[in-house]
């Protein structure tokens, strides 16, 4: 009549599942780890393929649209991702001819208005007491850049002429193969998966790409709206060099959080060169008014929920992205964190639906 388990059998064994699901947890931690680190050595070794591969995924969910809406007036994917890829081309060279030779003609009068504003400021800091007299904002300055124009700086990310534009074509002509055959792509992937699977893989790559879309396109608006109302604002302040720093913000706005707060201290730093303390502190409440009007007003209309991420996941990300691949680590960063979230609601719908 002992055939069936004890209390206390039955007692343990539920004592140890919960120990057994964190074992299970953490070897599933480790393994994804583990491919994150294989990911990360792959991407180093072969940057000069995978960068434009990445950045092309961005460019494609901006102009997929257009291929789209071409598609519906029967134009063929081929064609219609020709047409868009030379509409984006002309478009990028329209702006730069007009925006790039402005900027570069006032790049030196931008350089020596920061490098009088560091002066000053070294003098605003060395009158608070716990501020040391050695002080030197200049010098501080001026090793970032040393840093940035060294070997590891700008020079490794850049590298020679000739890579930056075998990259760009190498670019161009991926973008057009997402456009034109993006779908045989994924399909070619997820072919290979069973008949269950095939569909929420096809379902997990739309939404992928739907955010990735939606992201890219949503970051431009809110870039250029930043511009726009810091520009007008610098420039009714009577700030000087307006336009390079407008260019600096809309820059800054492919980089959340950081990128608009650096470019807002660059104007402030402008200001205080140029125009005063008064002048600088109201740069500085301009550009907290329109990151208030952004993240309250412009984002949730121009992204909505699909994308929203908490400020501290958005900086632990870019700090990451920046530590493991430089500037363009902390570019690709948030809209990977993007893409992860939307992978983990999907798996929770998922293990949601297989419950119910």
């Amino acid at each position: 009549m002992s055939g069936g388990p004890t209390v206390t059998e039955v007692t343990e064994s539920g004592a140890a599942r919960p120990l057994l699901r964190a074992g299970r947890m953490a070897w599933a931690a480790l393994g994804i780890a583990g491919l994150l680190v294989v990911a990360w050595l792959v991407v180093s070794q072969l940057a000069f393929v995978v960068v434009p591969l990445l950045l092309a995924l961005f460019a494609a969910a901006l102009l997929a649209p257009i291929v789209a809406a071409l598609s519906l007036l029967r134009v063929p994917r081929p064609l219609g991702a020709l047409l868009a890829l030379v509409v984006a081309l002309a478009a990028a060279a329209g702006v730069f001819a007009l925006v790039v030779p402005s900027f570069m003609a006032q790049l030196p009068a931008l350089v020596e208005s920061l490098t009088r504003a560091a002066g000053e400021l070294d003098e605003l800091l060395r009158r608070l007491p716990f501020v040391s007299q050695d002080t030197n904002v200049r010098e501080i300055a001026q090793q970032v850049l040393a840093q940035l124009s060294g070997a590891g700086g700008l020079r490794s990310l850049l590298g020679s002429a000739a890579n930056v534009l075998a990259g760009l074509v190498l670019l161009a002509v991926v973008l057009f193969f997402y456009l034109a055959q993006g779908q045989w792509l994924v399909s070619s992937v997820t072919g290979q998966l069973p008949s269950p699977r095939r569909e929420q893989a096809d379902e997990l790559v739309d939404r992928l790409w739907h955010t990735l879309g939606t992201y890219f396109r949503a970051l431009i608006v809110v870039a250029l709206v930043d511009a726009v109302l810091i520009g007008s604002g610098l420039a009714l302040l009577g700030v000087p060099l307006a336009l390079p720093l407008a260019v600096l913000v809309f820059l800054g706005g492919f980089f959340p959080y950081v990128g608009a707060t650096v470019s807002g201290l660059l104007a402030a730093l402008v200001a205080l060169a140029e125009s005063g303390l008064g002048t600088a502190l109201a740069v500085l409440v301009l550009v907290l008014a329109v990151q208030q009007l952004e993240g309250n007003v412009i984002q949730p209309l121009v992204m909505g929920k699909l994308v929203k991420l908490p400020a501290f996941v958005v900086l632990l990300a870019i700090a990451v992205g920046a530590t493991l691949l430089g500037v363009l680590g902390a570019f690709l960063a948030v809209p990977a964190a993007a893409c992860i979230a939307r992978v983990a609601g999907f798996l929770r719908e998922q293990r949601a639906a297989v419950t119910a």
